[in-house]
């Protein structure tokens, strides 16, 4: 009797035990992360972890996968903040072509600033549309009436705010202050130095004109110098230099012709019976537009300064001109 209940507790108990057994196994057996329900409540860090040795132990099971590194806004050639080190830097901008005068017939042309025997004369290309659209203001005062009379005249020499001209005037001591475009119509009286140009006609940029009309402006210049007598006629720009020299040049014969240089050219003009100014050298320096790279604002000011000395030496008769040509046009 006491066999059969103890067999029949045992029988109990097996279910139990059975029951016990089998959650414990379960504690052991493999789950898959992604299998979890969403309603499970696992420790963050505890759940990090085991991912994480999960992945580690299954990629050695299977093929690596490569993963894409995010795109990032690094700077490299392909990005616009950086552009790649082989592209060039950016260049100028292309040279307008020839423009005919009726584009800027609207814009005046400009007034000569000229006495006789000054010492300078500064010859530009042509008129900038800038020089052209500004107009100065002399004030006159009508003696047979009481009134102010305002003269509005055409236009200033050098007026764009980044031509170097009037900072290079002063900054070689051709003038003992730095005038502003308004006022280019002192320097006769106060500094004896003059304006005139080549070409009359205004353009934006000099590549607009002919070479036509550079030779066409040769003879009217230099009609003005013999009648002014100044001590130095000086281009502001070589290329108008070179194109007068091969023009005056070409009457002479092949062995007595001379090569453009910068500073002072090998010929002359003589005026007979003029005492005080016996005769017009000539010069020549780059232009002092802000568009010419070329020629950075201190060397256009050592051209200007050796300007300033030659004019000293003419005066004093120290410099030496028997070797320069002497012109007949």
């Amino acid at each position: 009797m006491k066999a059969e209940l103890e067999e029949a507790e045992v029988s109990d108990l097996e279910p139990a035990r059975l029951r016990d057994f089998q959650t414990s196994l379960s504690r052991f057996s493999f789950k898959d992360p992604r299998e979890r329900t969403s309603s499970a409540v696992v420790s963050p860090t505890l759940e990090s972890t085991r991912i994480t040795a999960f992945d580690a132990s299954s990629s050695r099971d299977t093929p690596s996968r490569k993963h894409k590194r995010p795109r990032t806004h690094s700077h490299t050639p392909e990005t616009p903040e950086s552009p790649s080190p082989n592209k060039k830097a950016k260049g100028k901008k292309a040279a307008r072509g020839y423009a005919s005068p009726e584009q800027y017939s609207h814009l005046s042309h400009l007034n000569d600033c000229l006495l006789e025997s000054l010492d300078i004369v500064f010859c530009g290309i042509n008129p900038g549309q800038r020089s052209a659209e500004i107009g100065h203001n002399p004030l006159y005062f009508n003696a047979d009436r009481p009134v102010l009379i305002i003269l509005v005249l055409p236009g200033h020499h050098f007026a764009h705010a980044s031509n170097h001209f009037w900072k290079c005037l002063h900054l070689s001591g051709l003038t003992s202050e730095r005038l502003p475009p308004t006022e280019d119509f002192a320097l006769p009286d106060r500094f004896g130095i003059g304006l005139t140009n080549i070409v009359e006609r205004p353009t934006a940029e000099a590549t607009e004109l002919k070479d036509s009309e550079f030779k066409e402006g040769i003879a009217p210049f230099l009609t003005k110098i013999a009648r002014y007598r100044p001590r130095i006629a000086c281009f502001i720009g070589l290329r108008t230099g070179r194109i007068v020299l091969d023009h005056v040049m070409r009457k002479l014969p092949k062995a007595e012709r001379r090569v453009f240089m910068l500073g002072l050219q090998p010929y002359k003009i003589v005026h007979a019976n003029c005492e005080d100014v016996p005769e017009t050298l000539f010069y020549a320096v780059p232009s002092t537009s802000g568009k010419v790279q070329g020629y950075q604002i201190p060397d256009k000011v050592k051209l200007f300064s050796q300007l300033k000395m030659d004019v000293e030496k003419v005066k004093d008769g120290t410099l030496i001109t028997t070797s320069f040509t002497a012109l007949s046009w």
